[in-house]
C-alpha cells in the first residue's frame, strides 16, 4: 500500500487507487499517517479531525471511520491499541517518510563534496509534492498540521538552493530564488542565497539592492534590523566590490567567505573558435498571462500535477486535446503558471502557427530557432541545416529543467523533433486533433477537455458577471449555460456581452440566443480571437472532403447523437465507410464517441454543421440524405458493402434559399413528421425519428 499526504490525501493499493470518501474519513487516515507506527489516542484524533467543537457522537464516528478504512486498506493496516489506534506503515510506503529520508541524506552528499547529486536528490523529492499538503481533509486538521509540513518543504527548498550554489549553478538559480523571495520576503536565508547567487553572476549591485530592500521592509513592517547572517553577507559583498565580484575580472583575491564569481556566458556544445555559442545567461519566461478567473478542470489539473515527479527520470509529454472553443490553450497556460517554479531554467511558449491560428503550420526547425534565440544564441550562430539546428536545440536544453508549451500542433510529426533528448523537461502540447501517434510512439500522456459541467458553467458566469447577478436569476443563468452548450468560448462571449449591458436581464440574453433568425450570429464577438465560427472553421478545414460532407449532413439529424448506421444512411455509403469518416471527425474533436459506435456533437457544432450544409449542399442533396434516413433505417440488414441508392428528390417541393440561420438549440417537443408505424426491427425509436423540414428551412430557419 502507498500513502500520499504531500498533496491530496490518497491511498494506492496493488490494484490502483483506493477510494477514501469524505473529508472526515480522509482526515482520520491522514491523522494516523502523520503519526505512522505510533498510537494516536481517540481524544487526539477527535481534536485533529473535528477541532475544539466535536459532536457528541464523536467516539462512535471515529469507530465507523476506522472500520471503513480497515475494509479499504486491510484488517491489519489499523490496529486498536489503548488509548486509540495505530496505522502500520512499512518503509517507502508513505511519501512524507520518503521526503524526510531524502532531506536527511542530502547533507551526506554535501559533506562528500557531491553538491550536484545533493541538489538532484532534493529536487526530485520536492517534486513529489503534488499540490498543497493534506488536500481534501477537514479544515481543523489542515490548520493544525499544514504549517509544519510547509515549513519542512521550505527548509528542504533552502537546502536545495545551498546545494545548487555549491555546485556552481548560480546562474540558473537566480530566477527561482527571486520567485521564492517574492513569496517569502521575510525568509532571511533565502535573501542571503539570492544575494550570493547574484554576486557570483557578476551582479553585485543587484545583490546589494536586495539587502537594502529587505532591510527597509523589515524596518517598516516588523520594526527590526536584519539578522546576523544577512548583515554579514552584506559586509562581505561590500568588501568585494573592488572588482572581484564582477564577472570576467582577473587578478583579484576573492574573499574566503564568498566563492569566486562565474562568467555570465555559457558555452553550449563545441566552440567554433568564435567564442561561446550562448553569449548571455538568459532564463526565458515566455508564458502568456495567466487566464483570469479560471474555472473548473480540477481533475485534469490534478492529472498533470501527477506527472511532475516523472521529469526526474524522463522527458514528460502531455498532449492536450479537445473540441474547438473548449479552452485548450487557456488550460495549458493556466497549469504552466501553477507549476512554473518547478522549472527554474525557463518556461517556453512556442505557437506552432506563427502569424495566427489560420497560418500554415510552423516547421519544427523554425520553432527550434525561436527557442535558441530565447536562450541567447545569436542568430548568426544558429545552424542553417535542419539536423544541426535541431541538434543544437537539444544540446541547449540538456541538463536544464525547462517547461515547454507547444501550442496548436498540427500533428505528431510536427512535435517529435522538438522533444528534448534527456530527462528534466516537461512538454505540454495542445492540438485540435488527437495526437494518437505521439501517445503510441513517444508515450505522451493524453488529456482531453470536454464541455464544462452545469455547475462549472454557472461558476464561470458568476466569476464573469458577479455572483449576485447570477443568484438573482438562477434559472436564466442555467439556461444561458445550456444555450451556449457549456462551451467556454461561447460562455466567454455571452458573458462579455452581458457584462457590458448590466441593466439587461439574463432572461433577455437567453431569448436573443434562442431567436431562430439570429443563430450563431448571436455569438459573434466582432473579435477574430474569440470568433466562434472561425474556431469551428479551423477544425472543419482540416477534414478530408468526404469527412467534411458527413459533418455537414450530420446537421440535418435532429437528435443529440448518431450511430454508424445513421451516418451511413445520411451519406448513402456502407457502414464501414461511415465508421472511418466518423473516426476522422472524432480525431478532429468535431464529434465525441461517448459509447462504442455512438457519436455526439454539442448544439453549437450542430448549428454550425447545419449552416454549412445549407450553403455547400444543394436542396436535392439534403432531401436525398433525409429520404435515405427514412427509407433505410439503421438495421443490420442494411450494412451491406454496396452503396445505398440515392432516390430522386420530390418534385412537388419548391426550391428554397440556400442560406439560413438555424436554431442554437433543437426544438424541445416531439419531432414533427416521424415515419408512420412502429420502428423497424433492431432499431430504437430515437434513431428512427427524423424531422424532414430541416432540408427546406426558410430564411429564418422556420416555416416558409
Amino acid at each position: 500500500m502507498r500513502y500520499q499526504l504531500l498533496g491530496p490525501v490518497t491511498a494506492t493499493g496493488p490494484e490502483g487507487p483506493v477510494p477514501v470518501a469524505g473529508p472526515k474519513r480522509r482526515a482520520v487516515l491522514a491523522a494516523l499517517l502523520l503519526n505512522a507506527n505510533r498510537v494516536v489516542s481517540e481524544s487526539r484524533l477527535s481534536h485533529l479531525v473535528w477541532g475544539n467543537d466535536p459532536p457528541p457522537s464523536v467516539r462512535g464516528q471515529i469507530h465507523v471511520h476506522v472500520s471503513e478504512l480497515r475494509k479499504l486498506l486491510g484488517r491489519g493496516a489499523i490496529l486498536r491499541q489503548a488509548p486509540g489506534y495505530l496505522i502500520v506503515v512499512g518503509p517507502g510506503e508513505l511519501d512524507l517518510h520518503v521526503f524526510d529520508e531524502a532531506v536527511a541524506r542530502a547533507p551526506e552528499e554535501l559533506e562528500a563534496d557531491r553538491p550536484e547529486q545533493a541538489a538532484e536528490r532534493l529536487r526530485a523529492v520536492l517534486d513529489t509534492w503534488r499540490g498543497p499538503a493534506l488536500g481534501g481533509v477537514t479544515e481543523s486538521l489542515r490548520a493544525l498540521e499544514v504549517p509544519g509540513l510547509n515549513e519542512r518543504r521550505l527548509s528542504a527548498l533552502e537546502d536545495y538552493f545551498d546545494a545548487r550554489l555549491a555546485a556552481g549553478r548560480h546562474v540558473h538559480t537566480v530566477g527561482e530564488l527571486q520567485q521564492e523571495v517574492g513569496r517569502h520576503p521575510f525568509r532571511e536565508r533565502l535573501q542571503v542565497q539570492l544575494m550570493l547567487a547574484l554576486h557570483r553572476c557578476g551582479r553585485t549591485p543587484e545583490a546589494l539592492q536586495v539587502y537594502a530592500n529587505t532591510r527597509a521592509r523589515l524596518a517598516s513592517e516588523v520594526g527590526i534590523e536584519p539578522g546576523r547572517s544577512l548583515r554579514d553577507t552584506h559586509l562581505r559583498l561590500l568588501r568585494d566590490t573592488t572588482g572581484c565580484g564582477t564577472a570576467n575580472t582577473a587578478g583579484c583575491a576573492p574573499d574566503p567567505g564568498v566563492p569566486a564569481p562565474v562568467p555570465t556566458a555559457i558555452s553550449v556544445g563545441a566552440s567554433d573558435g568564435r567564442g561561446p555559442l550562448v553569449e548571455q545567461a538568459l532564463v526565458p519566461r515566455q508564458l502568456p498571462p495567466d487566464v483570469p478567473l479560471f474555472v473548473g478542470r480540477s481533475e485534469q489539473l490534478a492529472y498533470l500535477d501527477g506527472l511532475l515527479a516523472a521529469t526526474a527520470t524522463t522527458t514528460v509529454v502531455a498532449a492536450i486535446g479537445g473540441g474547438p472553443g473548449v479552452g485548450k490553450t487557456s488550460f495549458a497556460v493556466h497549469w504552466a503558471h501553477r507549476v512554473h517554479d518547478r522549472f527554474p531554467d525557463g518556461q517556453l511558449y512556442v505557437p506552432l502557427r506563427q502569424g495566427g491560428p489560420d497560418a500554415p503550420a510552423l516547421d519544427p526547425a523554425e520553432a527550434a530557432a525561436t527557442v535558441l534565440e530565447a536562450f541567447g544564441v545569436p542568430a548568426p550562430r544558429i545552424p542553417a541545416g535542419r539536423a544541426a539546428r535541431l541538434g543544437l536545440y537539444r544540446s541547449v536544453l540538456a541538463g536544464r529543467r525547462v517547461l515547454i508549451v507547444l501550442d496548436d500542433a498540427q500533428d505528431a510529426d510536427q512535435v517529435r523533433p522538438l522533444l528534448p533528448g534527456v530527462p528534466g523537461c516537461l512538454v505540454v502540447v495542445t492540438s485540435r486533433t488527437r495526437l494518437v501517434g505521439l501517445v503510441a510512439a513517444e508515450g505522451a500522456w493524453p488529456v482531453t477537455l470536454d464541455l464544462l459541467s452545469a455547475r462549472e458553467a454557472r461558476e464561470f458566469l458568476a466569476h464573469r458577471l458577479g455572483a449576485a447577478r447570477v443568484a438573482a436569476e438562477p434559472e436564466a443563468a442555467g439556461q444561458l449555460g445550456e444555450v451556449c452548450a457549456r462551451l467556454p468560448l461561447a460562455l466567454a462571449v455571452v458573458a462579455a456581452r452581458a457584462a457590458t449591458c448590466p441593466h439587461f436581464p439574463l432572461g433577455a440574453v437567453v431569448e436573443e440566443l434562442r431567436d431562430d433568425c439570429v443563430g450563431l450570429d448571436a455569438l459573434d464577438s466582432g473579435d477574430p480571437a474569440t470568433d466562434l465560427r472561425a474556431a469551428f472553421a479551423r477544425s472543419y478545414r482540416s477534414l478530408s472532403p468526404p469527412a467534411a460532407r458527413l459533418f455537414r449532413l450530420l446537421g440535418l439529424h435532429p437528435g443529440p447523437d448518431v450511430t454508424q448506421a445513421i451516418a451511413a444512411g445520411l451519406l448513402g455509403e456502407p457502414v464501414r465507410r461511415a465508421r472511418a469518416l466518423l473516426a476522422e471527425l472524432s480525431r478532429a474533436h468535431l464529434v465525441t464517441e461517448d459509447a462504442p459506435g455512438r457519436y455526439r456533437g454539442h448544439d453549437l457544432l450542430r448549428a454550425y454543421a447545419l449552416e454549412l450544409t445549407l450553403v455547400h449542399d444543394t436542396d436535392e442533396d439534403r432531401r436525398a440524405a433525409l429520404h435515405r434516413l427514412l427509407t433505410h433505417p439503421p438495421h443490420p440488414a442494411h450494412r451491406a458493402a454496396r452503396p445505398l441508392p440515392v432516390p430522386a428528390p420530390t418534385p412537388a417541393e419548391p426550391a428554397r434559399p440556400a442560406v439560413a440561420s438555424p436554431r442554437l438549440l433543437p426544438p424541445t417537443g416531439p419531432p414533427a413528421g416521424p415515419p408512420a408505424g412502429p420502428p423497424a426491427p433492431g432499431q430504437d425509436g430515437a434513431d428512427g425519428q427524423v424531422v424532414v423540414t430541416a432540408a427546406s428551412l426558410g430564411p429564418c430557419g422556420g416555416e416558409p
